[in-house]
């Protein structure tokens, strides 16, 4: 009997603890979503097709191409106050659907240091040997989280597919998740395709 009572108690505990669903778009006034463009600034916008994907021309003399990504977090159209009224950076989470690998004996960089002689007046470049990558690592096309704006609940990260994936789709999954005033989570996440030219 004791046992039947204390496995009870346990999964009720359980149950207890567990996150609240996922969700997207609008629930307690908060909104975790996507810009319009991709991108806060119009210069580095990203267009849709005609299907509404966007599209990213890949660069065909880099083997990355690089290209900051934006969304936006608030809640009652502003940066979410903590229970004091403070507002305080919050921590975002991306995920992505595209991995490639960065193999040993790869170069990683090239690196020249630059010397300016204060008394001629005269600049010197010197190549230094190339980085060198020493084992096997897989490599995300994203950069796995950073902060919100204080001032405008803007969030960026960085994505870095590489020319071989030009064909493919990639996925973008942006994440937060919110503390409650019972100690729990409540989970909001966004997502948004790209397709690489």
């Amino acid at each position: 009997m004791l046992f039947k009572k204390l496995v009870l108690l346990i999964f009720i505990f359980l149950i207890g603890c567990t996150d609240s669903d996922s969700v997207s778009g609008d629930v307690n006034n908060i909104k975790l979503e996507f810009i319009e463009g991709l991108n806060d600034d119009i210069d580095f916008h990203l267009n849709k097709n005609s299907e509404g994907y966007y599209e990213l021309v890949l660069n065909k003399f880099s083997n990355q191409t690089i290209q900051r990504i934006t969304a936006k977090l608030t809640q009652n159209n502003f940066p979410i106050q903590d229970n004091y009224g403070n507002i305080q950076p919050k921590l975002i989470e991306w995920e992505s659907n595209l991995y490639w690998w960065l193999k040993k004996g790869d170069t990683v960089a090239q690196i020249t240091k630059t010397y300016f002689n204060k008394f001629t007046g005269e600049i010197t470049y010197t190549n230094l040997p190339p980085l060198i990558n020493w084992k096997d690592e897989l490599v995300s096309t994203i950069n796995s989280s950073s902060y919100t704006s204080n001032q405008t609940g803007l969030v960026n990260t960085v994505i870095a597919p590489i020319r071989e994936m030009s064909g493919d789709t990639l996925k973008i999954i942006v994440k937060y998740n919110h503390l409650l005033s019972d100690s729990s989570y409540k989970k909001f996440r966004d997502s948004t395709y790209i397709l690489l030219k």
